[in-house]
């Protein structure tokens, strides 16, 4: 090894993020491929500064320095003419105005030499965005803190004064208050909705919105600053507030410091209240900040602590819109026959309004006609007509219910007992058999007691939808992708947390634009970051080409320092921003391919991270690929290991292969033991030896429910092993555990906690719920691509594991919150609340029109 490499993998060691020139480490002969330089990737690395907002553009990122850097006269842009027209009448007027530049720029607004200048925020500053040479021009991007935030006003000395901030009551416009209150203008972000899609979204996510509701009315009781002053923060397009110290997405209630800018979320406040430290102090007491992890102020007389007594209380949501939704959520839920269990003195309110009862309940049969079972909003043409002929059915069945009296639900096959039911209403029948119900962080997180399956009740409930069972009935796998009526048997199993696999999804996709040929000849040229799956090193900046030939061919893959080839993964590729730009065509090719397309599309009904206004910056779900080379002579080494995702995800198989050069028995073999070693069932093991089938991944999924039973073992197991425990890590989001044979057989004895084996086979599209720990052996090469969504079945996981990333080191990857999952419930829970709400009054007003014609 030259010095250079050896000063450039101890370099490495002392940071997680690293700068490798690509010239270091090349392989220029494929034929004698020279010894590849890996390097090894530590949990424990130096903390990374913290990013204040995240912009549209992802490049457009700012770091949090410690300490203000002062920008030279010759580094700040000047005042434009029209910024230097308007400031001239501000000072003429001596009117109030928000602050609409950031505070570098202010400087130059004061025309009194000497005179003392604002305070700046922490943040602010211009950065360049110019990498490239040959660009005509750098283009800046400017972060402030008390942008539009900050109230200002030029005094009769004509010095820029600071004279408070906004009122979250008098000061919003109605284009403010339109973002958070539902009203008869505004129409809902989500799209198309129905009756039937509202209800079931509100019966799976109103008790989590009236906890996050209670949660922030108890800010108020924690603020303990004397002035008693509530300040408007108005939400900026393309900026996402975030606490200093936890990284969780601020939103509604938080805390400012009037000189800084810095921000701490409700959580954190709390825990500083509560004398709780978040992290270690001797870490935090290294990076400018208090024992509490807390940033210094960065006030020019000099860095000072944030006293919890003389921060600002700041409201996000204009006006009194949450409350208002609030109410509006319980007046909703009763009048639609929604469910209610969040025990709030709302939702134990009668509403006395006997006209509206009588045309609520006729507007939800009317609607249940409309649904029958998974009838989607995204259905094509042919499945309108299918819907038609049935809607006809059930019309007449309908009429014949009542002349006889019945109250007929469509849409089931009826039984004494079942007859009449409303599948709404009695959708929490199965809470008696709750087996974990755990009060916590986030409120009230309910489990349904796992499902196993029978032909005798599926057949019933969905009759004529193509399925089958594994996993001795606990997993459902739909046999057609694209068959109208798969929801029905999809939510059923899905609402208790199962994982679902739907088969032959590849026939709706273009499976050439997926094949390693075809990625090889349009990227590899380009440079990208690998890891070698046998021991989880990094292998930097290398050629795709390098890692797309070996797909196919044994003698093309990269040697490890001993010479044998390595077991190798891309890294982050396509990165998941840029999926839609880097590779347009199959981005079109998967949305048009994609099962259950009301859940897993951006704009499906389901999938309420669609009903985030486009003023926000959208949460990064994907799509994201996975492309590895074949482990199954590796039994103990995972492609993937063991981890949980914030959000559900849907997992497609596009291509499995195997090396053309060399004999193919050994791996086929291999492949085979490592399924009946996976603890596969009978049905499975049988489907895998069909000669028209090739296994492409083995996966493990475990229930939410149990994670913390897995966590518990994977403790012991450190200490069993002489190593002590990290307080701000975890040993499932480390992902540094693949439960092999021998700990999945103890984790069943000492735990009784069960997983999923899952052989997913090419075209085979796995989805994993939101909290549900998994891990992935590839057992030949495979190339998946995942989309990320936000069902409103999973969406407590969501908010329970939001609290949970919040507690972990700043190094860590998941760390930082990107869901923004309570500004996902909040506009959700407004958009159905006023769909369900414009529903009631054009049906009223057209029950009064005919009452008037006739």
């Amino acid at each position: 090894m030259s010095q250079k490499e050896l000063a450039a993998l101890v370099a490495t060691r002392t940071s997680r993020k690293r700068t490798i020139s690509s010239t270091s480490f090349s392989v220029s002969n494929r034929t004698e491929p020279k010894s590849i330089i890996e390097i090894h990737i530590f949990n424990d690395s130096l903390p990374m500064k913290r990013a204040y907002c995240e912009v549209m553009n992802p490049t457009l990122r700012a770091e949090q320095p410690v300490k203000q850097e002062e920008e030279s006269p010759g580094q700040v842009p000047p005042l434009t003419e029209e910024e230097q027209q308007r400031h001239d009448e501000l000072r003429t007027s001596g009117s109030i105005f928000l602050q609409d530049l950031p505070c570098f720029k202010l400087q130059q607004a004061q025309p009194i030499a000497g005179s003392s200048p604002i305070p700046k925020c922490r943040e602010c500053r211009r950065r360049n965005l110019a990498t490239t040479e040959g660009e005509s021009s750098s283009v800046s991007d400017v972060y402030c803190r008390f942008y539009e935030f900050r109230r200002l006003q030029f005094n009769e000395n004509g010095e820029l004064c600071v004279v408070g901030f906004p009122n979250p009551f008098s000061e919003p416009s109605p284009e403010d208050i339109a973002i958070w209150q539902p009203d008869k203008n505004t129409p809902p972000t989500s799209g198309y909705m129905d009756i039937q899609v509202c209800r079931y979204i509100l019966l799976h996510a109103g008790d989590q919105f009236c906890y996050i509701w209670h949660q922030e009315a108890e800010a108020l009781s924690l603020h303990q600053n004397t002035d008693g002053t509530i300040a408007w923060k108005k939400a900026v397009k393309g900026t996402r507030e975030i606490c200093d110290v936890c990284d969780t997405t601020l939103f509604n209630y938080h805390w400012t410091c009037r000189k800084c800018g810095f921000g701490v979320c409700l959580d954190c406040f709390k825990d500083r209240k509560e004398g709780l430290r978040l992290r270690r102090a001797e870490n935090a007491a290294q990076k400018g900040c208090d024992d509490y992890h807390w940033l210094l102020c960065s006030d020019p007389s000099g860095p000072q602590e944030h006293v919890p007594t003389e921060l600002m209380l700041t409201q996000i949501i204009a006006g009194d819109s949450l409350n208002v939704l609030g109410r509006l959520l319980h007046e909703v839920r009763t009048l639609w026959q929604v469910p209610q269990v969040c025990g709030c003195l709302l939702s134990k309110q009668p509403i006395e309004d006997a006209e509206s009862k009588e045309v609520i309940q006729d507007m939800i049969k009317e609607s249940q006609l409309k649904q029958h079972t998974s009838y989607s909003s995204l259905a094509s043409e042919q499945k309108v007509h299918q819907q038609q002929r049935l809607d006809q059915l059930h019309a007449t069945k309908l009429e014949f219910a009542k002349k006889l009296g019945i109250d007929y639900v469509p849409g089931r096959v009826w039984t004494k007992e079942t007859l009449g039911k409303d599948p709404i209403t009695t959708a929490f029948d199965n809470l008696k058999h709750i087996n974990f119900l755990r009060k916590g962080l986030a409120g009230l997180r309910r489990f349904l007691p796992p499902r196993t399956m029978t032909f005798a009740y599926s057949t019933q409930l969905a009759p004529g939808v193509p399925h089958d069972f594994l996993c001795d009935g606990r997993l459902l796998r739909l046999t057609d992708a694209m068959h109208p009526d798969n929801r029905v048997l999809f939510q059923d199993v899905w609402k208790c947390g199962q994982p679902v696999m739907i088969s032959e999804v590849a026939r709706s996709l273009n499976l050439d634009l997926w094949h390693p040929q075809a990625f090889c000849r349009d990227f590899g040229d380009k440079p990208n970051d690998l890891i070698n799956c046998l021991n989880g090193n990094l292998v930097p900046n290398q050629p795709m080409r390098h890692f797309w030939e070996g797909f196919q061919c044994m003698s093309k893959r990269l040697p490890d320092a001993y010479g044998k080839p390595m077991l190798l993964k891309l890294k982050d590729w396509p990165p998941g921003d840029d999926f839609a730009e880097i590779l347009p065509t199959r981005f079109a090719d998967l949305m048009k391919g994609l099962p259950m397309p009301e859940y897993t599309l951006r704009t499906g009904n389901l999938n309420i991270a669609s009903c985030l206004p486009k003023m926000f910056v959208p949460p990064d779900l994907g799509p994201k690929m996975y492309n590895a080379y074949g482990s199954a002579l590796h039994p103990d080494k995972g492609t993937t290991n063991l981890h949980l995702d914030i959000s559900d995800a849907v997992n497609i198989m596009v291509y499995v292969g195997i090396p053309e050069d060399g004999d193919t028995r050994p791996q086929m073999a291999a492949t085979q033991k490592a399924i009946e070693i996976g603890g596969c069932d009978y049905i499975t093991r049988a489907r895998c030896q069909s000669p028209d089938v090739l296994p492409g991944a083995l996966w493990h999924i475990f229930p939410a429910r149990d994670a913390d039973k897995i966590r518990d073992l994977l403790n012991r197991v450190t200490l069993e092993k002489g190593f002590r425990l990290e307080p701000d890590h975890d040993p499932i989001h480390d992902q540094n555990w693949y439960l092999d044979d021998k700990l999945r057989a103890r984790l069943f004895k000492e735990y009784g906690v069960e997983g999923h084996p899952i052989v997913q086979c090419l075209g085979d599209a796995v989805f994993i719920p939101a909290g549900a720990p998994h891990q992935v052996q590839n057992l030949h090469n495979c190339i998946k691509v995942a989309e990320d969504f936000v069902s409103p079945e999973n969406i407590t996981h969501c908010y329970h594991l939001t609290h949970e990333f919040r507690r972990l080191s700043h190094s860590h990857t998941n760390h930082e919150d990107k869901l923004q999952i309570k500004n996902i419930i909040y506009h959700a829970i407004k958009d159905c609340c006023t769909i369900l709400s414009r529903a009631v009054d054009k049906r009223v007003n057209a029950e009064i029109t005919k009452l008037y014609e006739d």
